[in-house]
């Protein structure tokens, strides 16, 4: 496995340690099935930046990537599936929290595919 640099997993930590707070943040706002995959996301992701910080591998950015994913798709697909006449139109679009938690995700997720390229590189 190539080594990942230090500072790119510390920027990873720092981003996936953020979206975890605010899924914990969503799930303390919210009940039912959207507080468990919330407080699940946050688990992950907190758990997994401490893990990244202590001993930064490319497997924990690959779990990165993908807790990412997760939750980019779990903001966008209540906006996404109304708009194609599936489910009913999300309670409020705009809520800062959502929105939020979406782009740290987003972030992370590109941290994490830059950061995994970067070694990859370094390697060869």
């Amino acid at each position: 496995m190539p080594a990942v640099p230090r500072g790119g997993s510390t920027v990873v930590a720092a981003t996936w340690a953020v979206a975890g707070v605010v899924h914990l943040a969503i799930g303390l706002r919210t009940d039912g099935a959207i507080a468990v995959l919330a407080f699940a996301l946050a688990a992950v992701a907190l758990v997994g930046a401490v893990a990244l910080v202590a001993d930064p591998r490319p497997e924990l950015l690959v779990v990165a990537a993908v807790a990412g994913v997760v939750g980019v798709g779990w903001f966008a697909l209540p906006l996404i599936l109304p708009l194609l006449g599936i489910g009913s139109p999300a309670a409020d679009p705009l809520d800062a929290w959502r929105i939020g938690g979406f782009v740290v995700d987003a972030l992370t997720v590109r941290l994490a595919a830059f950061t995994l390229r970067r070694a990859g590189r370094a390697r060869a």
